[in-house]
């Protein structure tokens, strides 16, 4: 049998000119091919250096593997065990087409590398090894970004074990980190019209924000909408259709009557920008860095508190007074989610304009107002008190 290294060059958008590299295997006369799910950038010298010798160490080890095989002779733990895991790691995170993906994956292993400096082998991989790894995790980072570096981890030994470069799945053993449900804010609709009578003079970002606070897309996603992206539904009216950037899975929200308001807003600055009508790929919302779209929206809803809380009910004039120094451009989509349920929406179809799979995840996002539930509370007794004693409601 002759083991040869081999590659092909891709021509895919997002990985066009890199190398996807496999084995060639001749044996009895015929020819057979095994991908090694492992690609590489030859832009990118020094990874792809690491990668290729990675790939030859695994041939090297496989035609041992196979000598002893022929001479009747059994491994005692994986033929692997010496191999750089680490190394694995990072060969994974790249097979991932999304930058966002491979951002994330990156940053994990960045916290796997500080808590083993001298490097990791596929033998050190146990419970024992995992557990520690674990706890590092949780005194380094916050609960669910451990959470989150272990989860990439543990994909990789899952992985590892069925290539054969584990004799055994430390996973099954080790109990994953428990994720931490953290606060879901959003601003009440009488919130979202005082900023929308409040001036700024950021109007892009402005618009941009009170659009999403009525079609609940990602703040990513809403940075990407183009021209094309708008369609007719069907019924008269218009939706956003796109693909999201965090599951690159296809969506479409239909667009409120305020929401095409402030679309129509967006349309009107991008055409005084641009200097011309727009175009299919032209982006319609322009709201810049993240940090600068963020600092924005607390200068202007502080603006908006100073100008006319006076106005609001004191359940919503509290609120707002912290509310205005915390927002950030996801509450626009939190505040899209908690209107449509408040106002009577199915729990069901805000999770499928939101785009969740669980109904869990709706409910974290899409809370209910305190001052609803005081109100079904109240109506509730009032309710159960009428039918048993006759009373009139005060």
């Amino acid at each position: 049998m002759r083991l040869t290294l081999k590659h092909r060059v891709l021509t895919s958008r997002a990985r066009k000119g890199w190398h996807s590299i496999f084995i060639e295997i001749f044996e009895h006369g015929e020819r057979r091919y095994q991908p090694l799910d492992m690609v590489a950038n030859p832009a990118d010298k020094a990874q792809y250096r690491q990668t290729v010798q990675f790939c030859k160490d695994l041939i090297a080890r496989r035609q041992l593997e196979m000598k002893g095989l022929a001479s009747g002779l059994v491994a005692q733990e994986s033929d692997y065990a010496g191999g750089d895991f680490i190394a694995y790691c990072k060969q994974v995170a790249d097979r991932s087409k999304n930058q966002k993906t491979r951002e994330n994956w990156h940053d994990g292993i960045k916290s796997l590398e500080r808590f083993c400096r001298h490097g990791l082998t596929f033998r050190e991989v146990d419970h024992h090894w995992l557990e520690s790894y674990q706890d590092f995790l949780m005194d380094a980072y916050s609960q669910n970004t451990a959470r989150s570096y272990s989860t990439k981890i543990r994909q990789v030994i899952s992985k590892a074990h069925k290539d054969g470069y584990l004799t055994d799945n430390p996973n099954k053993r080790v109990q994953q980190i428990p994720e931490k449900e953290g606060e879901i804010k959003y601003l009440y609709l009488e919130e979202v019209m005082l900023l929308h009578k409040t001036p700024h003079r950021h109007i892009e970002r402005k618009t941009a924000f009170l659009f999403n606070c009525f079609v609940p897309v990602r703040p990513g996603d809403l940075a990407n909408i183009k021209e094309s992206n708008i369609r007719p539904d069907g019924a008269g009216g218009y939706e956003v259709y796109f693909r999201q950037s965090k599951k690159q899975r296809i969506e479409s929200i239909p667009i409120a009557h305020q929401g095409m308001v402030y679309l129509e807003q967006a349309r009107e600055l991008a055409r005084q920008r641009l200097g011309r009508e727009l175009n299919a790929n032209d982006k319609i919302f322009n709201i810049g860095c993240k940090k600068g779209f963020g600092g924005m929206l607390k200068v202007w809803a502080t603006r908006a508190y100073d100008l006319y809380a006076r106005k609001l009910e004191p359940e919503v004039r509290n609120h707002f007074s912290w509310a205005c120094k915390d927002v950030s451009p996801h509450w626009a989509r939190h505040a899209g989610a908690t209107m449509l349920l408040n106002a009577g929406a199915q729990l069901d179809a805000v999770g499928d304009i939101l785009g969740h799979r669980d109904k869990k995840t709706t409910m974290r996002y899409a809370k209910i107002h305190p001052r609803t539930k005081r109100t079904t509370i109240d109506d509730a007794v009032y309710q159960r008190v009428k039918m048993n004693h006759g009373l009139a409601k005060q």
